[in-house]
């Protein structure tokens, strides 16, 4: 998020907060710490370019006295608490909720209620990251800089059904961060160059998508969905808990809006849209697969449709529609997809200039063209690769592609808890470092750096794809 939305209160300056369990939990997780140690997994790898990257962020934190995710997390808690204790939730008050941001893992969020009534709520940098995209995509098409050019647009909308979306910009740039997050476990996010007026706007529209995951997830500890012990995640997969979960949640949205902004009721509107719609993506684009917590999409949307006044469910309805649509083309990558358009995207004129890293674009498509290959395929390159380096990866892929995840893991030495834990469809999953871990299980390979060669690490990568995808 580029602004900042309210003045956060001083780390640990609340003696309630800084007592809860929540709290406790958050405090233990170190968002900082996490990317030094991916800093040093890329330095490993040879992806220098990308390392540089990181340890610029990282040093941009420190400089700042802090993580400024932290601040904006601390925001939206606040404003959402406060609203469903005004909304009659007792329980919800805003020292029982905390939100932490996390870094490199799927595109996700979930909530853990505890026995002192806390609660932690968790959104990754990913979900952040591709609400921001879809956001700034949405000011870019809705925001105009002239009263006659903003009358233009609306009639546009209105009466012909045009979105004013680049919406083969906002595929490909898609399709472009979805690779990197599906590979190395973070997107590269092409933003668009935007005015001052727009950016405003897609934060504001980012404001309300995150309040809404905050509150979605929050509500399902609120309304005791799945939370018999303390501890438990969120979205445990029941139709009738999301939908009393999404209907609280944009009660809460709207709520919030009244009574501390920003923007207007549509920028609300929109906003839980996009919610919606990243959630979808996630479970359409995910390198890692973990199922569907969700009800489809499209009943999600008409359900916030109409749950919304006419004159903003009219807009939602038609951006969610095209939003949708641009989705499942951006997010699919199984046999025959089309090959990430590496280069389109960053020649556009209108997509802002960074030092995007593509040192490892090659390893990138490969990668992508491995997943499309059959299992009996994969299998046959690994037994090539085995026999040729020294390994003995085909054992573990072939237990795995017969539906033997536990036992493939095994095979590849990963130790029994962690194997428990790899297979508990409950539990959030960090790619890389599992694919560290199997890399270190692994027996040793004659390379002069004690690493996988590019192309049966490829295969190890594919067949764990494989293995999310049936778990």
């Amino acid at each position: 998020m580029t602004a900042r939305m309210t003045a956060a209160p001083e780390p640990g300056g609340d003696p309630v907060r800084r007592n809860s369990q929540a709290a406790r939990a958050r405090i233990r997780y170190s968002r900082r710490d996490a990317l030094a140690r991916f800093l040093g997994t890329l330095r490993s790898h040879g992806h220098h370019v990308h390392a540089e990257s990181v340890a610029a962020a990282i040093e941009a934190w420190d400089e700042h006295g802090g993580d400024p995710a932290e601040e904006n997390c601390d925001a939206v808690g606040e404003v959402v608490a406060v609203a469903l204790a005004e909304l009659g939730h007792d329980r919800a008050a805003p020292e029982n909720l905390e939100v932490c941001p996390v870094a490199r893992q799927a595109i996700s969020a979930t909530a853990r209620g505890y026995e002192d009534g806390s609660a932690l709520a968790l959104v990754s940098d990913s979900l952040v990251a591709f609400a921001m995209l879809y956001a700034q995509h949405l000011a870019d098409a809705r925001t105009k800089e002239s009263a006659l050019a903003t009358a233009r647009s609306v009639f546009r909308r209105y009466f012909r059904d045009e979105s004013g979306l680049d919406e083969d910009l906002l595929a490909a740039s898609l399709r472009f961060s979805a690779l990197h997050q599906r590979v190395l476990g973070g997107p590269v996010t092409p933003f668009p160059v935007l005015t001052d007026r727009q950016q405003t706007d897609a934060d504001w529209y980012l404001t309300h998508c995150l309040r809404f995951v905050v509150a979605h997830e929050y509500a399902h500890v609120l309304l005791g969905h799945g939370t018999a012990a303390p501890g438990v995640s969120s979205c445990a997969g029941d139709p009738g808990w999301e939908t009393e979960a999404d209907e609280l949640a944009l009660r809460t949205v709207l709520h919030a809006w009244r009574r501390h902004g920003p923007g207007t009721r549509l920028h609300a509107g929109l906003g839980a849209l996009l919610a919606v719609v990243v959630v979808h993506f996630s479970e359409r684009a995910l390198f890692i697969h973990r199922g569907t917590t969700h009800p489809p999409a499209t009943e999600r949307l008409d359900r916030l449709v109409r749950s919304l006044p006419p004159h903003v469910a009219l807009l939602v309805g038609q951006y969610g529609s095209t939003l949708m649509g641009l989705t499942d083309r951006a997010a699919h990558f199984g046999a025959g997809a089309a090959p990430v358009p590496w280069q389109p995207v960053l020649d556009h004129p209108r997509v802002r200039r960074q030092g995007i890293w593509l040192d490892h674009r090659d390893d990138l498509a490969r990668y992508a063209e491995i997943q499309s290959h059959a299992p009996h395929e994969l299998v046959a390159a690994l037994r090539e690769g085995d026999a040729r380096h020294g390994t003995a990866v085909s054992a573990g892929a072939e237990a795995v592609l017969a539906g033997r995840t536990g036992d493939g893991l095994r095979l590849w030495g990963l130790p029994p808890r962690r194997v428990e834990e790899i297979t508990d469809p409950a539990l959030p999953l960090s790619f890389w470092g599992l694919l560290d871990e199997i890399h270190t299980t692994l027996p040793a390979v004659p390379h002069p750096a004690g690493r996988l060669d590019p192309a049966l690490r490829a295969a190890t990568l594919a067949q764990y794809a494989l293995m999310e995808e049936i778990r």
